[in-house]
Protein backbone atom coordinates (compact mmCIF):
# COMPACT_ATOMS: atom_id res chain seq x y z
CA UNK A 1 0.00 0.00 0.00
CA UNK A 2 1.25 3.23 -1.10
CA UNK A 3 1.54 5.77 1.57
CA UNK A 4 3.60 8.89 0.55
CA UNK A 5 5.12 10.19 -2.65
CA UNK A 6 6.97 13.00 -2.52
CA UNK A 7 10.44 14.68 -3.43
CA UNK A 8 11.85 11.73 -5.54
CA UNK A 9 10.50 8.62 -3.30
CA UNK A 10 7.59 7.12 -2.47
CA UNK A 11 6.77 4.65 0.76
CA UNK A 12 4.60 1.62 0.45
CA UNK A 13 3.53 -0.29 3.92
CA UNK A 14 3.27 -4.45 3.00
CA UNK A 15 0.18 -5.92 3.34
CA UNK A 16 1.18 -7.81 6.35
CA UNK A 17 -0.62 -8.06 9.83
CA UNK A 18 1.57 -9.16 12.47
CA UNK A 19 4.42 -6.71 11.56
CA UNK A 20 4.02 -3.70 9.30
CA UNK A 21 7.21 -3.61 6.97
CA UNK A 22 8.00 -0.69 5.48
CA UNK A 23 9.59 -0.06 1.39
CA UNK A 24 11.40 2.90 0.95
CA UNK A 25 11.80 3.74 -3.27
CA UNK A 26 14.00 6.56 -4.23
CA UNK A 27 14.68 7.17 -7.61
CA UNK A 28 18.10 5.20 -8.03
CA UNK A 29 17.47 2.82 -4.92
CA UNK A 30 14.66 0.37 -3.37
CA UNK A 31 14.87 -0.42 0.49
CA UNK A 32 13.09 -2.80 3.01
CA UNK A 33 12.57 -2.02 6.37
CA UNK A 34 11.92 -5.37 8.58
CA UNK A 35 10.32 -8.41 7.11
CA UNK A 36 7.91 -10.22 9.26
CA UNK A 37 7.14 -13.22 10.93
CA UNK A 38 8.14 -16.52 8.26
CA UNK A 39 4.38 -16.63 7.91
CA UNK A 40 3.54 -13.28 6.04
CA UNK A 41 6.92 -13.82 3.88
CA UNK A 42 4.12 -14.03 0.39
CA UNK A 43 2.89 -10.95 1.75
CA UNK A 44 6.10 -8.67 2.21
CA UNK A 45 6.80 -10.32 -1.34
CA UNK A 46 3.52 -9.08 -3.18
CA UNK A 47 4.23 -6.04 -1.48
CA UNK A 48 7.12 -5.40 -3.06
CA UNK A 49 5.88 -6.53 -6.60
CA UNK A 50 3.56 -3.63 -6.43
CA UNK A 51 6.79 -1.27 -6.37
CA UNK A 52 7.78 0.31 -9.63
CA UNK A 53 11.27 -1.59 -9.33
CA UNK A 54 9.39 -4.64 -8.01
CA UNK A 55 12.51 -5.56 -6.58
CA UNK A 56 14.94 -4.49 -3.74
CA UNK A 57 18.16 -3.48 -3.42
CA UNK A 58 18.95 -3.36 0.76
CA UNK A 59 17.11 -5.21 3.68
CA UNK A 60 17.47 -2.68 6.95
CA UNK A 61 16.50 -3.94 10.50
CA UNK A 62 14.99 -1.70 12.93
CA UNK A 63 16.11 -4.57 16.27
CA UNK A 64 16.45 -8.35 15.92
CA UNK A 65 13.15 -9.50 17.36
CA UNK A 66 11.75 -12.19 15.03
CA UNK A 67 8.32 -10.37 14.25
CA UNK A 68 11.09 -8.43 12.31
CA UNK A 69 13.57 -10.50 11.38
CA UNK A 70 12.18 -13.81 10.39
CA UNK A 71 12.34 -13.61 7.02
CA UNK A 72 15.86 -11.20 6.09
CA UNK A 73 17.80 -14.60 4.92
CA UNK A 74 15.11 -15.76 2.75
CA UNK A 75 14.70 -12.05 0.88
CA UNK A 76 18.72 -11.29 0.77
CA UNK A 77 18.93 -14.41 -0.87
CA UNK A 78 15.90 -13.90 -3.38
CA UNK A 79 16.91 -10.46 -4.11
CA UNK A 80 20.91 -10.86 -4.22
CA UNK A 81 20.73 -7.93 -1.56
CA UNK A 82 22.43 -7.35 1.96
CA UNK A 83 20.98 -7.38 5.36
CA UNK A 84 21.69 -4.06 7.49
CA UNK A 85 20.95 -3.99 11.35
CA UNK A 86 22.52 -1.96 14.06
CA UNK A 87 26.08 -3.28 15.69
CA UNK A 88 24.44 -4.16 18.76
CA UNK A 89 21.95 -6.30 16.81
CA UNK A 90 24.51 -8.31 14.68
CA UNK A 91 24.88 -11.15 16.90
CA UNK A 92 21.17 -12.01 17.36
CA UNK A 93 21.12 -12.26 13.85
CA UNK A 94 24.36 -14.41 13.44
CA UNK A 95 22.84 -16.57 15.95
CA UNK A 96 19.42 -17.05 15.20
CA UNK A 97 18.08 -16.23 18.43
CA UNK A 98 17.11 -13.24 20.66
CA UNK A 99 15.58 -12.92 24.28
CA UNK A 100 12.16 -13.17 24.79
CA UNK A 101 11.05 -9.03 25.64
CA UNK A 102 9.73 -7.72 29.02
CA UNK A 103 5.92 -6.59 29.29
CA UNK A 104 5.33 -3.29 30.51
CA UNK A 105 1.80 -4.11 31.33
CA UNK A 106 -0.28 -7.21 33.46
CA UNK A 107 -0.96 -9.39 29.93
CA UNK A 108 2.27 -8.20 28.70
CA UNK A 109 4.49 -9.47 31.50
CA UNK A 110 2.08 -12.49 31.34
CA UNK A 111 3.02 -13.38 28.03
CA UNK A 112 6.76 -12.69 28.58
CA UNK A 113 6.72 -15.19 31.31
CA UNK A 114 4.90 -17.65 29.12
CA UNK A 115 5.95 -16.98 25.62
CA UNK A 116 9.00 -19.39 25.60
CA UNK A 117 7.15 -22.54 27.53
CA UNK A 118 4.81 -23.05 24.53
CA UNK A 119 6.21 -25.54 21.98
CA UNK A 120 4.72 -24.10 19.01
CA UNK A 121 5.35 -20.42 19.59
CA UNK A 122 9.42 -20.30 19.32
CA UNK A 123 9.58 -16.51 19.19
CA UNK A 124 12.85 -16.58 19.88
CA UNK A 125 14.18 -18.36 17.31
CA UNK A 126 14.58 -17.16 13.19
CA UNK A 127 16.48 -18.38 10.32
CA UNK A 128 19.90 -16.99 11.28
CA UNK A 129 21.55 -13.78 8.76
CA UNK A 130 25.77 -14.79 8.90
CA UNK A 131 26.37 -12.37 6.63
CA UNK A 132 24.26 -9.65 7.72
CA UNK A 133 25.99 -6.11 7.79
CA UNK A 134 26.01 -3.15 10.66
CA UNK A 135 23.61 -0.30 9.85
CA UNK A 136 24.97 3.34 10.13
CA UNK A 137 24.61 6.74 8.93
CA UNK A 138 27.08 6.08 5.89
CA UNK A 139 24.56 2.73 4.84
CA UNK A 140 21.25 4.68 5.25
CA UNK A 141 22.90 7.42 3.35
CA UNK A 142 23.84 5.79 0.43
CA UNK A 143 20.87 3.79 -0.24
CA UNK A 144 18.47 6.66 0.94
CA UNK A 145 20.04 10.20 0.10
CA UNK A 146 21.56 12.79 1.78
CA UNK A 147 18.46 13.89 3.37
CA UNK A 148 18.28 10.90 5.96
CA UNK A 149 20.07 9.45 9.03
CA UNK A 150 20.19 6.67 11.30
CA UNK A 151 19.27 7.40 15.02
CA UNK A 152 19.19 5.01 18.07
CA UNK A 153 16.13 4.52 19.92
CA UNK A 154 16.97 1.82 22.30
CA UNK A 155 14.04 0.94 25.34
CA UNK A 156 12.13 -1.97 23.08
CA UNK A 157 14.89 -3.56 22.73
CA UNK A 158 19.37 -2.27 23.52
CA UNK A 159 19.79 -2.82 19.47
CA UNK A 160 16.51 -0.48 18.26
CA UNK A 161 17.11 2.25 15.75
CA UNK A 162 14.74 4.39 13.43
CA UNK A 163 15.34 5.42 9.85
CA UNK A 164 14.85 9.29 9.17
CA UNK A 165 14.30 10.71 5.34
CA UNK A 166 13.39 13.41 4.02
CA UNK A 167 13.94 15.35 7.09
CA UNK A 168 10.18 14.84 7.94
CA UNK A 169 9.84 11.19 7.80
CA UNK A 170 10.93 8.21 10.70
CA UNK A 171 10.73 4.57 10.77
CA UNK A 172 11.00 3.71 14.36
CA UNK A 173 9.98 -0.18 14.59
CA UNK A 174 8.66 -0.74 18.14
CA UNK A 175 9.83 2.50 19.36
CA UNK A 176 6.17 2.98 19.66
CA UNK A 177 3.18 1.46 18.99
CA UNK A 178 -0.48 3.61 17.79
CA UNK A 179 -2.69 1.02 19.13
CA UNK A 180 -6.07 1.99 21.12
CA UNK A 181 -4.55 5.77 21.34
CA UNK A 182 -1.60 4.27 23.79
CA UNK A 183 1.87 4.95 22.06
CA UNK A 184 3.46 3.53 24.87
CA UNK A 185 4.82 -0.03 23.19
CA UNK A 186 3.29 -3.37 25.37
CA UNK A 187 6.91 -4.67 25.53
CA UNK A 188 10.21 -2.88 26.26
CA UNK A 189 13.30 -4.36 27.82
CA UNK A 190 14.58 -0.72 29.39
CA UNK A 191 11.27 1.44 29.99
CA UNK A 192 12.98 4.87 30.94
CA UNK A 193 15.08 4.79 27.74
CA UNK A 194 11.58 4.34 25.73
CA UNK A 195 10.85 7.95 27.25
CA UNK A 196 14.51 9.37 26.10
CA UNK A 197 14.14 7.81 22.76
CA UNK A 198 10.65 9.42 22.17
CA UNK A 199 12.47 13.03 23.36
CA UNK A 200 15.32 12.19 21.23
CA UNK A 201 12.65 11.68 17.43
CA UNK A 202 10.85 15.14 18.93
CA UNK A 203 14.50 16.84 19.00
CA UNK A 204 14.63 15.72 15.12
CA UNK A 205 12.67 17.65 12.26
CA UNK A 206 10.52 14.80 11.73
CA UNK A 207 6.41 15.41 11.62
CA UNK A 208 5.52 11.28 10.58
CA UNK A 209 6.50 8.51 12.65
CA UNK A 210 5.67 4.93 11.43
CA UNK A 211 5.93 2.05 13.70
CA UNK A 212 5.31 -1.59 12.97
CA UNK A 213 2.49 -1.95 15.36
CA UNK A 214 -0.76 0.29 14.15
CA UNK A 215 -0.98 3.51 12.38
CA UNK A 216 1.09 6.41 11.67
CA UNK A 217 1.57 9.08 14.42
CA UNK A 218 1.77 12.56 14.35
CA UNK A 219 4.13 14.94 15.75
CA UNK A 220 2.17 16.69 17.78
CA UNK A 221 0.93 12.96 19.57
CA UNK A 222 3.71 11.84 20.16
CA UNK A 223 4.92 15.21 21.74
CA UNK A 224 1.50 14.75 23.86
CA UNK A 225 2.25 11.38 24.81
CA UNK A 226 6.11 12.26 25.57
CA UNK A 227 5.01 15.18 27.83
CA UNK A 228 2.12 12.95 29.77
CA UNK A 229 5.12 9.94 30.08
CA UNK A 230 7.98 12.23 31.16
CA UNK A 231 6.16 14.36 33.26
CA UNK A 232 7.16 17.70 31.81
Amino acid sequence: MQLLSKNSYTLYRTMTLRCACYIIETVERCVLVDTSMRFEKDLVAKSIDTTKKKKIDAIFLTHSHTDHVANAQCFSDVYHCKTYISEKGIANMKKGCCAMPKGTTLFSKLISKVGPKIPFYQFTRFQACPAVQPLNDEIVRLFLGESSELIETPGHTNDSVSILFDHNVAIVGDAMVNNFENLYPPFADDEKAIIASWHALLETQCKMFFPAHGNMVHREKLLSAYKKAARV
